[in-house]
This record gives structure tokens, sequence and C-alpha cells, in this order.
């Protein structure tokens, strides 16, 4: 379905075909409702409501053109397919797309879209689904169909249900059937040779009294689309972006229920990690190919979690840096969220700090490593990434470490993006936890990359000191571990804030002192004195301390006014501004 509004203006809409007339209704409806809010700074945009609806609207003509890009890889892994029918699957599944892919690409414009199945064995079969937009010719649409098919290829004998959806033609495969059918209704068995039968035209009536009502009832949301698109043009109305972050396809990062189900055995409590948290974290295999992973368990009770979770999904799908944690994918289960990442079987830094005879593991290399890599995470975040990440939640629990020691940045729970020629925000709600967030952003809600800079000073002093800062304690004085750490160094006893159990190396003690330096200048109340993350970065790769810049007295945090039993914040602050950058700047997922 086509709508064309203003000069270039153009929106596309295109349903399975095999879906009924209200399924039709609600899927456009609300496609078209949420890809203004989702895109609402951008000249084109595409949606894909699940598999069932595109959505598309651009300022170019798109309309009879054959585009391959962007598109949506779906993978799914419900079982593994038995070793012996793997080449069988393969072979079948071959035959069944070589099949739909002729049908479709010779059927005319009212319905260029098929399903079939194959049976593999007595209890397996295979069921496929093709469709190509009507406007698109038929070599067009053959050509279209046949690179889809090679991009699923590869995963034909390992995944038990695929798809790639794209603004010009889609394609699907599932072991069972997937499709919007009566349970009466039969299903096709294709072959190489098979050509469009008269099936569709001894329809009659009934076939273009199905396609009357659709174009109705599809034309509405679509026009007001267009509407929207051509008004948008002409009012130039300024707005905040909700989302500047070019996004890939999620849907291939989600995985089944029964999947994640399968590989922590039922979320046993055998697999349970870190049991003395509050967050519910299991180790897992996958099904597939072995992979250990670990599934973070989230309840959702409110807007504001569910926020968090999406923002986390679709962060880390874009996000990829040695020193972030890779996300594998999620799972939405009715009011259960769960984010499946790789296993690091070191867990998080404070796992380590807070626990005497673990810390004891951490001589100065392994602390120094730990310290630059989280240096180098940030630095990707604010600088190196198609986008600015803000984390606005660093601190100990929040590093994971893998086999060797190496940290991974995790939970983005909280992060916000902003402006590629912005450097800061403001926000409405205070989230983070207290002691790593900067007076500026506690006292008046404004947050920037130097937040984060903040709290990666007060994490590099708790690596130093082997002290939490929760659990510092300076004898009553009630000062902070960085005002601690600020009185040691204008005194000249700097080695006073250094964890005991180091040995006294006089060659690591100046790498030691050098590192105190460097955080002090990050936690420096005034946010424009402290360094950016590349000059951080900088310092820390330097052996010369004398070029480095003295420090001024930190923000004085005292933990006796400001502490809360409870390790993270969210309390409204009374401010009458409005959030120029939302606190999380994403669209909703949903269960398939």
């Amino acid at each position: 379905m086509k709508c064309a509004e203003g000069e270039g203006d153009a929106v596309d809409g295109v349903v399975r075909g095999d879906l009924s007339v209200s399924d039709c209704q609600d899927c456009i409806a609300d496609s078209t409702k949420r890809l203004p809010e989702d895109c609402s700074t951008q000249k084109e945009a595409i949606g894909y409501h699940y598999s069932n609806c595109m959505v598309r609207y651009a300022n170019r003509p798109i309309f009879g053109i054959k585009e391959l890009s962007p598109n949506c890889t779906s993978l799914r892994y419900k079982f593994k397919i038995p070793a012996s029918d793997v080449e069988k699957f393969r072979y079948k599944l071959s035959i069944l797309f070589d099949g739909l892919k002729n049908v479709v690409s010779a059927r005319d414009s009212r319905n260029k879209f098929a399903i079939g199945f194959e049976n593999v064995t007595a209890s397996l079969s295979v069921y496929g689904l093709m469709q190509c937009n009507p406007d698109l010719s038929n070599s067009d649409c053959s050509d279209c169909l046949q690179v889809g098919i090679r991009q699923l290829e590869p995963y034909f004998s390992n995944v038990t249900g695929a798809g790639i959806y794209g603004p010009s033609c889609s394609l699907q495969f599932e072991n069972y059937r997937f499709m919007y059918m009566s349970s009466n209704s039969q299903l096709p068995i294709l072959s190489p040779s098979a050509s469009p039968s008269n099936h569709s035209q001894r329809k009659g009536w009934n076939s273009h009294k199905k396609w009357i009502v659709i174009v109705v009832v599809l034309l509405i949301p679509l026009a007001a689309l267009g509407l929207w698109l051509s008004g948008k043009r002409k009012k130039r109305i300024h707005k905040q972006v909700r989302n500047n972050v070019q996004i890939t396809c999620v849907d291939s990062l989600q995985f089944d229920y029964i999947t994640i189900q399968d590989a922590t055995d039922s979320f046993s409590n055998a697999k349970r990690l870190g049991k003395g948290s509050p967050t519910k974290v299991y180790k897992g295999k996958l099904p597939n190919n072995e992979q250990e992973i670990a599934v973070k368990q989230l309840t959702i009770n409110g807007r504001h979690s569910e926020l968090e979770f999406n923002n986390e999904v679709w962060l880390l799908a874009d996000l990829q840096h040695r020193n972030l944690v890779k996300l594998l994918g999620f799972c939405i289960e009715k009011d259960s969220r769960f984010l499946i990442y790789e296993y690091l079987p070191n867990e998080s830094l404070d796992w380590f700090l807070c626990d005497s005879v673990k810390r004891a593991h951490l001589n100065w290399e392994t602390r120094y490593k730990i310290i630059l890599g989280i240096a180098r995470g940030l630095l990707y975040l604010h600088e190196d990434s198609q986008v600015t990440v803000i984390h606005r939640d660093l601190k100990p629990s929040n590093i994971l470490l893998d086999l060797a020691m190496n940290p991974k940045i995790s939970n983005f729970s909280k992060a916000s993006v902003v402006h590629a020629d912005q450097t800061r925000g403001d926000s409405t709600t205070v989230l983070g936890t207290y002691g790593y967030m900067p007076p500026e952003y506690v006292k008046l809600g404004h947050f920037s990359v130097k937040s984060d800079v903040f709290s990666f000073g007060v994490l590099l002093l708790e690596i130093i000191s082997g002290k939490l800062i929760s659990e510092f304690s300076d004898g009553g004085r009630g000062e902070s571990l960085p005002s601690f750490a600020w009185r040691k160094w204008v005194e000249g006893k700097a080695v006073e804030a250094v964890d005991q159990s180091l040995p006294q190396l006089q060659r690591e003690m100046t790498q030691i002192l050098k590192c105190i330096k460097i955080a002090l200048l990050c936690v420096q109340e005034n946010p424009t004195s402290r360094p950016n993350m590349s000059t951080v970065v900088f310092m820390l790769n330097s052996n010369i301390v004398s070029s480095i810049a003295e420090p001024s007295r930190p923000a004085f945090i005292i933990f006796s006014d400001m502490y809360q039993p409870s390790s993270s914040s969210s309390s409204q602050k009374d401010k009458s501004n409005e959030a120029s950058v939302n606190e999380a700047s994403i669209s909703y997922l949903d269960p398939r």
C-alpha cells in the first residue's frame, strides 16, 4: 500500500499475505503510530512489526525500486537438529525456498506471496514463507529473494527458524507451522519446478473482496503517516532527539523462552551466580554450540524498569568494544525480561574488592590492566562509537572480569545518548549510585561525559585503596574516599591511601602515585576542570608523572549526609526544566 504527500515524500506499507483483515489493520496502525515517535527527526525510516508488516517513509522515490537494505535478520534456536537429520533438513529447505521463489516471482502484483512446507522426517518438517512488495517487477522480486536465500544459507543446518525482512522482500522458515491460517487449511508442498497455481484465480470474487477491504483499512493509517510526514517537512518544528542511535535490528537477538530455560536447567539454583546479589543471574549453555552464557532475569514492575530493559538491549545491540560486555540476546516472557550475555567467569570487580582473600590476588599489574581497560571502554563510549553514550552508573559491580581479568563495562540500563554536537544533558530524575555521582548531577540534574569521568575517578581510588566507597571508614571524620585521598595527597602522604596488601615496590609505587593524581583530577568539583577520557588514557600510558597537571580540591561528599542503604538512587528532582535527553531513548520491545 502506497501513499504520497508533497514533493518527494512517500509512504509505503506491506503486510504479510496470510494475515486477516483485522490483523493487517492492527499491524499497520501500530507501526504508523510508532515510527513517527521513534524516528521523529529522520528524513527516512523503516519499521518492522515483528515479521507481520513493514511500514516505511522517505523523502525520495521508493516505489518500484529494489532495495536490499536495511534488512533485519532473525535467528531462532528452539532445539538442536539431530546430527543425522542436518543434511536432509538443509536439502529440503533448499528445495522449499527454491520453489517458493519461483512461485512468488511469477505472480502478478496482487499476490506476490507464497507459503509451503517440506517433510524432512516423520517427526520433522520445515515451513517457509516468501513475499515481495507488489510494486516490484518479477525479475527484481526474484533477485531480492535470491539475495535473501544466500544470506540465510549459512544458518540452514544450525537453527530451527530464521527470517530476513527487508524493504523490498522478506522470507522466513520455521520447524513449525507459523502461518496465520485455520487449522484445517492445507499448505502446498513445493518443489523447484513449482509454478504459480490457478488456486488464486479459483478464489475469484472472494479474493478480490479481501483485497478491497484490506486497501480500505490500510489507507487510513498510511494516509495519516503521509500527512504527518508532509506537515513535519512544511512546519520544520525543532524537537529534541529521542534516539540518535543507528540501531541494528534487535529482533535477531531475541531468544525463545524455552531455549534459555533449557540452557539454565529451568533456572536451577545450582546455576545461580552471585547468590548474595538481589539480581538473579544464571549460568547456562546454548544447545546449538554449547556456548556458555550468563542469563540476567529482571522483573518488570513499571514503566521505569521497562525503559531500563529496553535501553540495555538497544544500546548494546550497536556498541561493540573489547572492554564492553557483549550482549548475545534477550527474551520476553510475561512480566519477566531476560538479558543473555557472554559468560565471564570472574564475575564483577566488587567481589574482589570486598573480599580480602580475593583482593590478595589483585596485584598491581592486574589492577593497572583493569584501570586501563575501563578507561579505554569509556573512551569508546564518549568519543569513538557512532554516538556519544554517557553510562551514568559506573561502579565496581558494573565492571565484569573475564578469565584473563580483562574488564568489561556492563549494565547500560541508565545510560543516555546525546547529540554528536552536545556535551551534556539535563535530567529531572537522578539515576545512579550515591558516591559515584558528581555534585552537579546530584544537585542540579546536569550530566555529561564528565559525569562518567568523575565516576571513573572514584572507581580508580577504590581499586588503588582496595576499599569500596560504601565501606570506607576514616575514623569518624565524615570524609569520603576522594576527600581522604586529597588530604593525604596535599600532606605528602599519598602512600597511606594505597591498599596495604600491595607490595611497596618503588617502580610500582611511582605508577600508583600517578594513578592517584589522575583520579584526583577526575573528581574535581568543577566539571570543566576534569580531563576527558582521551586525556586520561594518554596520561595512563605516559611514564612522565611531572607532565600531569596538579589537581584542585575535589567535590567533598559526606557519606553521613548522603549515603543511603540501597545502592542505587532514582530520586526525583524538584525542577521545572524538561529533560533535554530522554532517560531511556529507545522504543519498546515486545514478545513475539
